[in-house]
C-alpha cells in the first residue's frame, strides 16, 4: 500500500508540474501579447507624430520650393510634397504631374472668388465701379498700372479685379499688396501655362503658322484642314489673348458669385495701361453726358496730352480699346451675336468686338469715345512689338506731359462722328475650329461652380 501512494504522489507532482509548466506557457503567452499591444500602441502614436512632423517639414519645404521656382519664372517642380492652399491640402506623390497641380491651385483659387480688404472698404454696391484688369507677365507695367490707380479719386469705392493668363508668385505679391481698394484675382484655366504641348497650347502636332496647306497635308498635322483665310495655321501665344478676353468677360458678368446681382458699369483695362487720376469722375461725366450710347471709351491711342479746358468726345458705331466700359444690360445683348465674336477670323479681341458690335441684328451700340484721354497705352514690348520691356524711359515723359492735362472739367463737347465700316475680313489667325468651338464653349458651358463642385465641397455664399 505504501509502495502504491508513493508511486501516486509521483504521478501528481508530474502531472501538477506539466499543468504548470503549460499554464506558465499559457500565461507567458498572454503577457506577451499583452505587451506586444501596449508597445504598438505607443510605438504608433510616435509613428504618427514621425508623420505629422515630416509632412510639416515635407509642406514647408515645398511651399519655399515652389516661391522659390515662382520667382524665378519656371514651372512647378513639385516632388512628394504638399502644398496647403486656402485651407485644403493638394497633396502629389513622386510621379506628381506639376501642371495637374497648377491646374488644380487655378481651380481653387477661382472657386474662392476672394474679395481681399473687403472688411476695410465694404460690400459693393450698384454706385461702385468695377476695373477689370487682364494680366500677363509684364509686372513692370503692371506696377505702373497700380500705382496710377491708387492716385485716382474715389478709388477706395473700386473693386479691382485681375485676370491672369500666367501664374507668378512675384505678380500675386504685388497685387495682394494694394491695400487702397478692394481686390480680386481670377485666372485664366485655358493657358498655355497651364497647357504646354497640348491645345489650346501649342501641340507638336499641330501644323507651323508659317506652311501652306500642301506642306501642312503632306505632314499630316492636326489642323491641317484649317488654315486662316491668308492660309496661316494658328499661333497660340496669339490666340491665348482672344480666349482670355472672351473667358474673363463672361466670367466677370455671369459667373462671380459676389457681384452676380451688380447692375454697374464695368471698365476694361489691360495690365500695360496708364490711368488718370481722375477717370472715374470723367467716366461718370460721359455717361450723364451721353444717356444714348451704351459702350465708352476712356482714351484713344496717342501719347499727345491736349490741355484743353473742355475735353471732347465722340459719339460713332466705332470703339477704342482703351478704358471700355459697359454695363449687364449691354453685355446681354452682346452675347446674344456671339457668333461674330467666336467665328470672325481675326486673333484680335478688339477688332472681333469690333465686327460683333457692327454686325449684332437688331443692335445698335453708340460708343462715346473721350478724345482727352484718361488711359494711355504704356506697352512697347509684347505680342505686337520686339522692344526690350525694361525700358520705362517713354513712362516717364507721359508723367511729366501729365502735368498739363485739364482734370475735372465741369463740362464736355460733344460731336457725332460719320459710321465707320469695318474692313472687309478680318487679320486671321483664328482658322482653326477648336478656337471656334472652345471660344462657344465658354460663353455656353463653361462654369467654374458647376466644374469643381465634385471636387470641392464647401458651399458657395450666396
Amino acid at each position: 500500500m505504501v509502495h502504491i501512494s508513493a508511486t501516486c504522489t509521483r504521478v501528481m507532482k508530474r502531472i501538477a508540474t506539466r499543468c504548470l509548466r503549460r499554464w506558465t506557457l499559457v500565461y507567458g503567452v498572454i503577457l506577451i501579447i499583452f505587451i506586444i499591444t501596449q508597445y504598438h500602441k505607443s510605438w504608433s502614436k510616435l509613428l504618427d507624430l514621425h508623420i505629422g512632423m515630416q509632412k510639416s517639414k515635407n509642406i514647408i519645404e515645398c511651399t519655399l520650393e515652389t516661391q522659390e521656382l515662382f520667382y524665378r519664372n519656371q514651372k512647378l517642380k513639385i516632388t512628394n510634397c504638399s502644398i496647403i492652399d486656402g485651407g485644403e491640402g493638394i497633396t502629389g506623390g513622386p510621379s506628381f504631374d506639376n501642371v495637374r497641380l497648377l491646374k488644380r491651385i487655378v481651380e481653387r483659387l477661382n472657386y474662392e472668388q476672394t474679395i481681399r480688404n473687403l472688411d476695410v472698404y465694404g460690400p459693393l454696391n450698384n454706385n461702385s465701379l468695377i476695373v477689370l484688369i487682364q494680366v500677363h507677365t509684364r509686372i513692370n507695367y503692371l506696377a505702373e498700372t497700380i500705382s496710377s490707380l491708387s492716385q485716382a479719386r474715389g478709388i477706395e469705392d473700386v473693386l479691382l479685379i485681375f485676370s491672369h493668363d500666367y501664374y507668378d508668385m512675384r505678380i500675386n505679391d504685388l497685387v495682394r499688396s494694394i491695400n487702397f481698394c478692394k481686390t480680386m484675382q481670377i485666372y485664366f484655366p485655358y493657358s498655355m501655362q497651364i497647357y504646354t504641348d497640348v491645345f489650346p497650347g501649342q501641340s507638336p502636332h499641330d501644323c507651323p503658322p508659317k506652311i501652306t496647306r500642301a506642306e501642312a497635308i503632306e505632314m499630316n498635322c492636326t489642323n491641317a484642314m484649317f488654315p486662316d483665310l491668308y492660309g496661316n495655321y494658328r499661333n497660340a501665344t496669339a490666340t491665348q489673348v482672344k480666349h482670355h478676353w472672351w473667358w474673363k468677360i463672361n466670367t466677370v458678368f455671369d459667373r462671380l458669385t459676389a457681384i452676380r446681382y451688380y447692375t454697374g458699369s464695368i471698365l476694361f483695362i489691360e495690365e500695360d495701361h496708364y490711368i488718370v487720376k481722375d477717370f472715374i469722375y470723367m467716366l461718370r461725366l460721359m455717361q450723364k453726358t451721353c444717356p444714348q450710347s451704351k459702350i465708352f471709351s476712356l482714351g484713344i491711342h496717342s501719347d499727345y496730352v491736349s490741355s484743353r479746358k473742355s475735353p471732347q468726345i465722340h459719339v460713332s458705331n466705332w470703339i477704342s480699346n482703351l478704358g471700355i466700359s459697359f454695363n449687364r444690360s449691354v453685355w446681354n445683348e452682346l452675347i446674344q451675336c456671339t457668333n461674330q465674336f467666336c467665328y470672325y477670323d481675326d486673333y484680335n479681341w478688339d477688332w472681333s468686338l469690333q465686327k460683333m458690335t457692327k454686325t449684332c441684328p437688331g443692335h445698335t451700340f453708340w460708343t462715346s469715345t473721350l478724345q482727352n484721354s484718361r488711359v494711355y497705352h504704356l506697352g512697347k514690348c509684347g505680342m505686337h512689338h520686339a522692344n526690350n520691356c525694361t525700358d520705362m524711359s517713354h513712362i516717364v515723359k507721359l508723367k511729366q506731359n501729365l502735368n498739363t492735362l485739364k482734370l475735372y472739367p465741369e463740362t464736355v463737347d460733344v460731336t457725332l462722328e460719320n459710321t465707320k465700316q469695318m474692313p472687309i475680313s478680318g487679320f486671321g489667325g483664328w482658322g482653326d475650329t477648336r478656337d471656334h468651338k472652345l471660344c462657344m464653349h465658354m460663353m455656353n458651358h463653361y462654369d467654374v461652380k458647376t466644374q469643381i463642385q465634385n471636387r470641392f465641397t464647401k458651399p458657395l455664399k450666396r
